[in-house]
Parts: structure tokens; C-alpha cells; sequence
């Protein structure tokens, strides 16, 4: 027999618990052990016979073989189940949602999980089976997670609840039910025990924590002094509360906290009672209530930590100006570093505090070379060291400062930010401090990813780098490109590693301990790991970085891994996965980069993205192109806006051609340099009178004309080359020049391009003239371009262009004299500048069919030489065979 059951006085998420648990073990049994709480007690005397629930009394306690336990994992609080739970042979399955405890049970199939529910668990478990509900089902499943959750509002709530409370939903969960059972009105008793509750309200001040504690005796049994209690925190602004009780029955004290820094269950704990960090409850028989809060009391000395204080969560060292700086000077540091305000310091201690509105006063009235002690505010409001965390709330919320300087003995020795009090008040995540890690799902994929796509050395190098920054007491991760194609399930042997410390001394130490050579470079803080020809890791520091104007060079600073993945151009490359051995493969993705992959969108991290750094246009478009992405509309109206303002003629020409050669590297290449023309910004990649879309067409027609010579020349062209000819082959000279010095194209590049400026319209005119064209002029207007050129040529002129473009590549480029010098030296001609135009020559008459074949053209040769007046030195030499 398989029997589910909740603690005793079960409240709605207990109850709803069992009902789900039914649903899940097929043939079982709930059994209610009734309930101090009256809109439980009323739910059930109403569904009690549409709900598979069987009494107490009724149930054949040695017949159970399996133990279903919900929202408790104590036996001692199941009543008379407790003896079957821990009789030896029943199988006991655990759900519950409250941290362990002492009196849990040992050696049971425990599913819990730290939720705001346990009806949570059970109902995601019931979607994952496909188990159908009924609305009735589903709407008591609903009222549980509501009830335990404040409807998602207290502390201990998650993403996890929320997603079941829409399943429910979606299945039919009555709402009105929510509303008849959930949101209660006070019974005139109630109301009366409330009222006598505020009246004796006092407050403890527990290690700087309040806490609001109130008494009452009464003559008769009220029901739910825990939903009094909760009136007190909810609707009087308390922030932790506790009720003492003395009924007839027994003494109950409950409690209730909205502080992560107060937990009730445990306070309760010492009473004897339990429950969760924000409601408790304990039931004492015989128990005196004075002698009960002097225990309370200890029970929270005992369990309340400390607040927060200035000390634990300023922001040090601080950036600060003199009062003898200038505004300008203050306005960049701020800039910088995207601060609101800098402390004034003279000799140590702080004498004012400049913001970014009076910078801006001072720029507005042309003022900004002024020194700062003209603009500063002198009357600083600070704190000390000791002020806690209350005060500093009460303080910012009130006078509306967003920055407080903290002061020890008139020294400035640190400063509170709102973002370091919300931080500190609420978690890491509140802001988005830490890294949260992405879904299950993302980290999952990327080991899949690891596994099947990188070569053993490779996977083997990451794990032995994780091992080593374990060793070292570090973090260490891979980051950036190299995780996005993880996700997208892309080969990719780029493999990057930040480590949150020294990047250089971690690269040292693993070649050290790999047997790998190490280049390492101070200046920056990075390190290159040569594990072998194939595979070079890049390592550097996790650091942040910031412009000093648009297009110039970052400059950086050693920082977090959190700041080095910001600094870094859209959501999709600012993801990091753990190689360290404990969290090998967990993917960190702070700004939704996997849910971009995922949608396939571009998104930049900040507004300022591509003015800091325009060559993230360029960027966008590749990757647009590259995955099959497209920006999302704010990106791409930034983009837009970034071109406008011209910011792409702000980078310097070499960063222009790195970028330019990496969006010719993708195959094919037209389709970006398609979405750059659309967006205005590819006409800062090209000479100032190439027009875009005439470049867009004529590197989509190079693509084509390429691969087409690459097969006929025996000396085939260079791709990147012949694309870069593309893009700038029909600039004029002057402008082709200027091209060519701006971006230091250098000797690979220039000759095929210049050729194309200088000799490409006379030979285009010549190529396009339809009389006859004898085979050796062809070759002679052809042979001495850059094959690079010829594809220009190919893909720029008309019908007839192309046709002799091809013959020459296809047939005259193959095409050799059978005759040499050494065969002039041969018939006693003495060397001489002549010989080149002889045989210049012999090779045209070669191609116009004149002189075919070895016999014929040394006949011709001979013939050449004496028109061209030479005397060989022996009239008797004979001719060669």
C-alpha cells in the first residue's frame, strides 16, 4: 500500500503537496492530519470527496510499503506515520523545500530542492511525465505555491515556482479558488487577537537587527495566529516579526522575516518548532510565556547575525580629484570609469564632492579648464566606518545621494554607492553583480560540443589548465568565441582562457607543468600556451578597459571576470565556461548571450558600444552574416546612429584592415559587405570614389571569377588579395594611393591593386575593342598584370572582356617558347639587353602560330637575332638541334 502524507497541521502548500504527490505515485493514498489553519481546514471539508484522501483512522498501518513525505523530512512531525517511516522495509520518498534539519531521515529517495514551494517540485515532476490534471487538481496545487510563496513575492521564491504557477495556469487552474481560500479577511476574533498583539508590541534590538515582538493571552482557541503574524510584517512595514500566544491548548509563538539575515526556522527552532528561513512556527504545551521569549530571545542572539556595516561593502580604493585640478581632468576620470561623482581629497582628507552635473555646468558655460575647487559642494554628507546598513539606506533613500564617502579620523578611506548598497541588501543577482549561470541546457551543450568537436589534445588541454588554476587557488576560464561556437555546435580551435588573477604567471606555471613553451607578455598581461603547431592558447588576465575617445585603443586594468566579459562587444561573445575541475563546462552568461544564440540576435552589452569601439559595426555584419543572425532593432539603430556620426573615420587604418581582412576571410564574403552597404558603414572600408553597391557587385562577382582562374592560371591568384582588388581596383590612382597608405595594405596587396588604378582602364579599352586581336597581344596586355588583377578584369569588363580575359588564363598563359637565351648563346650570339625582346618575340610568333614546334622556332630565332642586328662570334658554329 502507498500512503502520502504532510506534517501535522499542514498548511496549503503541505496539503496540495499531497494531492500532487497522488497524482504521481498511481494507487495511492493521501491521508489529512488535520489543520489549525481554517482555509485549509475549509478546502478540504469542501473536496474532500473529489480529492483522493483516506482518514487516519482508516488505514492499515502495517499494510504500508511505501512512504510518500511531503514538505517535511521528520518523522516526528507525521504523527503516528513517523513509526512506519523508520520501520524497517517501507520505501520512503521525500519531498520537501526547507533547508535540512537534524530530525530528517536518513537512507530515503530524497527529491527536494530548495524552492518557495514543495508543491513546485512535485508539479514540475508532473508536467515532465505528462500527468494530466484536473482544474480542480491544478487549482489546489496552485493555492499551495501561492500561499507559501506570498504569491512569488517573499525572498525564498524562484524562477522555478513561477514556472509552475504559469503550468497550472495554463491546465486550468480556477483563479476565483485563489481568491475564495488565499486573500482572507480576519475573523472578529482574529481581529481582536491582532489588535492586542500591536498593543503589546516592543522592540529587540538583536546584533543592530529590530525585531518586533508581540504577546497575548487568550481565554479561548483562535485559529491562524500565523496569518495575524503575517499582517504585522505585510501591512505594519516590519521587517521581522514574532507572535507569543498563550492559548488553552498550548503556547504558539510563530514568526515571520522578510531578512535574509533573520531566518525564523531556525530561531524556531530552538523552540522545538521549524518550518523556512521566512515563516515558522512552534506549538509548546505547559510552557510559560515569559520564560518562552526570554528563550526567544536567547534563540535569536544566537541565530541573528550582525548587519552589515559601511566597513563590509565600500567600494576601496576611490578614485578621487585635488580641488586644484580642472574640471576637464574630473569630467574624463568620470567618463572613464562611468562614475556620478568623485570625492575632492587634499592631503588625505576630503574637503568636497564633484558630480557629473557640475561637470556639465562647467562644459556649458565653457568653464572646463577651471580647477575643481570652484564647482565642488563643500557641505559632504559621510559616514563612518560602523554605519550600518538601516542608516545607509535611510540616508540615500532620504537626502537622495547616491554616493556616501566613508570617513575614518578625517581621512577618506572608502565609498558606499547605491549599487553597493542594493548589492549588499539584496544579493549578488539583484544587480547583476554575479555571474549567474546560464541554463542547464547551455552547459550541457557546450560539454557535448567539447566532446565531439575538439581533438584529444585540445580537450586534454583544457582540463589539464583547469587542474593547474585549481592548484594555483584560482578561477580560470574560456571565454568569448571559442564558448558561442561551443553552443552553436561549430568546430573552433580558438581557444582563449581568462583567469581571475595573474594571466601571465598562471601561463608560466602551466608550461612549466605541461611541458609547454610560453610567450608571455607583461605589458598586457597575456600569455600565449604553444601546445603544438595545431593549437595555441591565449591566456590573460580577467581585466576592464575604457576609451579614452571613439576609435582610439582601450586602455585596461586587472578586474573581474564579470567586467573583462562586459568589456567585450556583443552578448553572444561575453560568455565564459568554467575549466576548473569542480565546474568543468558550467557556461557563465551574464547578459543572456545563450538566449541570443538561441533567438539569433546581436546585441551589443551598452548604448555607447560602437561609438567606444566603431569596428563593432563591421563586426555585427560579419557575424550577421556568418551564423544567419541579425541584430535586434535597438542594436542595429545604434549602428546606424554610430555611422552617421562618422565614428568608422575616427579608427585608425590599421584596425580598419584587420577588421577588413577578417570579413574577407568569410566564404562567401559579399553578403556581409551587402549588410554593410545597407547600413552606410562600407564606404569607410573603401577608396573615396569607389561607390558601395558598385563594390558589393563586384566582390559578389569575384567570388565566382576567383575560383574560376584559380583552376585555369598556373600561377593562381591569391583570394584576399583579389578581393581587396575587387573593393578598390576602380578608384582612381590619386584615391587608390590613399586607400592603400591608410590602411597599410603593404607588398602583398599593393601591386595587384595599383595595377588595376593605373593600368586597368587602358587595358579594359583595349580588351573591349571588337576588331581581331592576334593571340601574342593579348598575352602581351595581359602576361605582366598580378593575377589578382586579371580576376578585377574578368569580373569588370563585358562580353568580349571576358572571353579573352578567359583564353589568356585558360590557353596563353600555359604557353611556352621551345626556344631560350641558351639557345642564342648556342648559335655564338654574345649576351646582350637584345635578348629579352627576341625572345619577347619568338614567344609572340610562338603564339600566333608562326613558328611552332622546336625546329621551326629555332629557325625563327636565329632569324630574330640577325634582324635585330646581332653577329654570332663563329660563322661556322652550327645551329643547335
Amino acid at each position: 500500500m502507498q500512503v502520502v502524507v504532510g506534517h501535522a497541521n499542514p498548511d496549503l502548500d503541505a496539503y496540495a503537496a499531497t494531492v500532487a504527490a497522488t497524482k504521481l505515485f498511481p494507487g495511492s493514498v493521501g491521508v489529512f492530519l488535520g489543520s489549525q489553519n481554517d482555509n485549509v481546514r475549509e478546502f478540504h471539508n469542501l473536496h474532500q470527496d473529489f480529492l483522493n484522501f483516506i482518514e487516519l483512522k482508516e488505514l492499515d498501518l502495517d499494510a504500508v510499503t511505501r512512504l510518500v513525505m511531503v514538505d517535511t523530512r521528520d518523522a516526528g512531525r507525521i504523527g503516528e506515520l513517523g513509526r512506519v517511516a523508520t520501520r524497517p522495509g517501507v520505501e520512503v520518498v521525500v519531498y520537501d523545500h526547507h533547508p535540512t534539519g537534524p530530525g530528517d531521515l536518513a537512507g530515503v529517495e530524497d527529491r527536494s530542492r530548495l524552492v518557495g514551494a514543495t508543491t513546485s517540485i512535485l508539479v514540475h515532476e508532473i508536467r515532465g511525465r505528462g500527468v494530466a490534471l484536473t482544474p480542480l487538481e491544478a487549482s489546489v496545487m496552485l493555492l499551495g505555491i501561492h500561499e507559501d510563496t506570498g504569491s512569488l513575492t517573499y525572498p525564498g521564491s524562484t524562477a522555478y515556482d513561477a514556472d509552475a504557477v504559469a503550468y497550472l495556469m495554463a491546465v486550468g487552474a480556477d483563479m476565483e479558488v485563489l481568491n475564495q481560500f488565499l486573500v482572507r479577511t480576519l475573523t472578529p476574533a482574529q481581529q481582536g487577537l491582532l489588535d492586542r498583539l500591536i498593543a503589546s508590541l516592543e522592540t529587540w534590538r538583536i546584533h543592530g537587527q529590530e525585531v518586533v515582538v508581540g504577546r497575548a493571552r487568550l481565554e479561548e482557541y483562535v485559529d491562524s495566529a500565523s496569518v495575524v503574524t503575517h499582517y504585522i510584517v505585510e501591512d505594519m512595514g516590519y521587517r521581522v516579526a514574532f507572535a507569543a500566544v498563550d492559548m488553552p491548548d498550548r503556547l504558539h509563538v510563530v514568526g515571520r522575516s522578510r531578512l535574509t539575515d533573520v531566518d525564523v526556522g531556525r530561531v524556531l527552532g530552538h523552540l522545538g518548532g521549524g518550518g523556512h528561513p521566512q515563516a515558522a512556527s512552534a506549538a509548546l504545551k505547559d510552557a510559560d510565556l515569559d520564560e518562552t521569549l526570554a528563550e526567544l530571545r536567547r534563540a535569536l542572539e544566537t541565530e541573528v547575525r550582525p548587519p552589515l556595516a559601511a566597513r563590509d561593502i565600500l567600494s576601496a580604493p576611490v578614485r578621487t580629484v585635488t580641488p586644484e585640478e580642472t574640471m576637464r581632468q574630473a569630467g574624463e576620470v568620470m567618463a572613464a570609469w562611468g562614475h556620478g561623482g568623485l570625492p575632492v581629497v587634499e592631503e588625505g582628507r576630503l574637503v568636497g564632492l564633484v558630480t557629473r552635473k557640475d561637470f556639465d555646468k562647467a562644459r556649458r558655460h565653457k568653464l572646463d579648464h577651471a580647477p575643481v575647487k570652484g564647482f565642488m559642494a563643500r557641505d559632504v554628507v559621510a559616514v563612518s566606518p560602523e554605519t550600518d546598513l538601516g542608516e545607509l539606506e535611510r540616508l540615500m533613500a532620504q537626502a537622495g545621494i547616491g554616493r556616501v564617502p566613508v570617513v575614518e579620523d578625517g581621512r577618506l578611506v572608502g565609498i558606499v554607492t547605491r549599487k553597493d548598497l542594493l548589492r549588499a541588501e539584496h544579493g549578488d543577482a539583484y544587480l547583476d553583480r554575479r555571474l549567474p549561470q546560464a541554463t542547464a541546457e547551455s552547459s550541457q551543450r557546450f560539454l557535448a560540443s567539447v566532446e565531439d568537436l575538439l581533438p584529444t589534445e585540445a580537450r586534454e588541454s583544457l582540463h589539464a589548465l583547469g587542474e593547474v588554476a585549481d592548484d594555483l587557488g584560482v578561477r580560470a576560464y574560456v571565454v568569448g568565441g571559442f564558448v558561442r561556437d561551443m553552443l552553436l555546435g561549430r568546430a573552433n580551435l580558438d581557444v582563449d582562457v581568462v583567469v581571475e588573477g595573474d594571466g601571465v604567471a598562471f601561463g608560466e606555471e602551466a608550461g612549466r607543468r605541461l611541458g609547454h613553451r610560453v610567450r608571455a607578455h607583461r605589458r598586457f598581461g597575456t600569455a600565449v600556451l604553444i601546445v603544438s603547431r595545431e593549437l595555441h592558447v591565449d591566456i590573460a588576465s580577467a581585466r576592464t578597459e575604457y576609451y579614452t575617445r571613439p576609435g582610439a585603443l582601450p586602455t585596461v586594468e586587472r578586474s573581474s571576470l564579470r567586467q573583462d566579459l562586459l568589456r567585450r562587444d556583443f552578448s553572444i561573445n561575453a560568455m565564459a565556461a568554467c575549466i576548473n575541475p569542480e565546474c568543468f563546462g558550467a557556461v557563465a552568461d551574464p547578459f543572456g548571450g545563450y538566449r541570443d544564440v538561441r533567438r539569433g540576435v546581436v546585441r551589443v552589452l551598452h548604448t555607447l558600444s560602437f561609438v567606444e569601439d566603431p569596428t563593432r559595426v563591421l563586426r555585427a555584419a560579419r557575424f550577421e552574416e556568418r551564423y544567419g543572425f541579425r541584430m535586434d532593432a535597438h542594436t542595429e539603430a545604434l549602428a546606424r546612429e554610430a555611422v552617421q556620426l562618422g565614428v568608422l573615420e575616427e579608427v585608425s587604418g590599421a584596425r580598419v584592415r584587420e577588421e577588413l581582412m577578417d570579413l574577407i576571410e568569410e566564404r562567401p564574403a559579399d553578403p556581409a559587405f551587402t549588410r554593410l552597404a545597407e547600413l552606410g558603414a562600407l564606404s569607410a572600408l573603401l577608396p573615396d570614389d569607389v561607390e558601395q553597391e558598385r563594390a558589393v557587385e563586384s566582390v559578389r562577382a569575384a567570388e565566382g571569377a576567383y575560383a574560376a582562374l584559380a583552376e585555369a592560371l598556373p600561377a593562381p591568384p591569391k583570394r584576399r588579395t583579389a578581393l581587396l582588388v575587387a573593393l578598390g581596383g576602380a578608384a582612381s590612382v590619386r584615391e587608390a594611393d590613399k586607400w592603400l597608405r591608410r590602411l597599410r595594405l603593404g607588398r602583398e596587396h599593393t601591386p595587384a591593386v595599383r595595377a588595376a588604378s593605373e593600368r586597368g582602364p587602358t587595358v579594359l579599352r583595349r580588351l573591349r575593342d571588337r576588331r581581331g586581336m592576334r593571340d601574342s597581344r593579348l598575352n602581351a596586355l595581359l602576361a605582366p598584370l598580378p593575377p589578382e588583377t586579371l580576376v578585377w578584369l574578368l569580373v569588370t569588363g563585358d562580353e568580349v572582356v571576358r572571353e579573352r580575359v578567359t583564353r589568356y588564363a585558360a590557353v596563353l598563359a600555359h604557353v611556352r617558347a621551345a626556344v631560350t637565351g641558351d639557345d642564342l648563346v648556342a648559335m655564338g650570339f654574345e649576351p646582350s639587353s637584345a635578348f629579352s625582346d627576341i625572345l619577347a618575340q619568338a614567344l609572340a610568333d610562338r603564339l600566333d602560330e608562326r613558328a611552332v614546334g622546336r625546329e621551326a622556332e629555332l629557325e625563327n630565332l636565329r632569324r630574330l637575332a640577325l634582324k635585330a642586328g646581332l653577329r654570332p662570334r663563329d660563322q661556322e658554329t652550327s645551329s643547335p638541334r
